[in-house]
């Protein structure tokens, strides 16, 4: 498996493109801003899109879904049901995932984790060593809470959930904040949210609100 990681539009957001090297079958990760540039590097590396993903439904992480829907009749839209409520009307069909639901990807597996807390519906999704975090967790901080639907009990949980992983799996986050990319256990020993949400509830909240 091989990852792309597109910065994209004026929120420094990441897409990603990830992909199986040997059927050169591709998914995108939270298609944004500029759907060219992550066509035209399909396009380049000879790829076939086969999975849309969203990381969560806000749309600086969906606005460009659209553009590859209308181009490709096959393919889904593959979110969690607890976004929906953030999602126009407009975009069909759609290929609801819950926690630990696994994803075929030529011969890459996608593990989905539910991570709530910025939005109830978000997700992480790990293969191949990676985890794609969405707003969840960035390098050195973690996603807002004062959104709707936010909850900053939920995000420590997820947050756990993420600290559970091998602390050698790379971690791909949804905005450049902070940094690009990092991996688990350095944001287990660095991020000051990660720590807190090992030590305690009530610290965590004090420090996420």
């Amino acid at each position: 498996m091989k990852a792309e990681q597109l910065k994209l539009g004026p929120m420094d957001n990441f897409s990603y493109v990830v992909w199986d090297t040997h059927l050169r079958e591709a998914a995108v990760i939270d298609p944004a801003w500029q759907p060219k540039k992550i066509e035209d590097f399909l396009q380049k590396e000879k790829l076939a899109l086969k999975l849309l993903l969203l990381t969560h439904a806000h749309p600086d992480h969906v606005n460009a879904a659209r553009y590859f829907l209308d181009k490709d009749k096959a393919l889904t839209l593959t979110m969690h049901k607890n976004d929906l409520f953030l999602l126009g009307d407009d975009i069909k069909p759609l290929n609801l995932i819950k926690d630990n639901d696994e994803l075929v990807l030529g011969r890459v597996k996608i593990k989905v984790i539910h991570t709530p807390g910025h939005t109830p519906g978000s997700v992480s999704y790990v293969a191949g060593g990676c985890v794609f975090t969405g707003d969840t967790l960035f390098v050195g901080g973690c996603g807002r809470v004062d959104l709707p639907g936010s909850d900053p009990k939920a995000l420590r949980i997820s947050l756990l959930k993420l600290a559970a992983l091998s602390g050698e799996t790379t971690l791909y986050p949804g905005h450049s904040y902070n940094g690009n990319s990092s991996t688990i256990g350095v944001q287990k020993e660095c991020n000051i949210y990660m720590k807190l949400a090992a030590k305690s509830e009530a610290e965590f909240l004090k420090a996420a609100a």
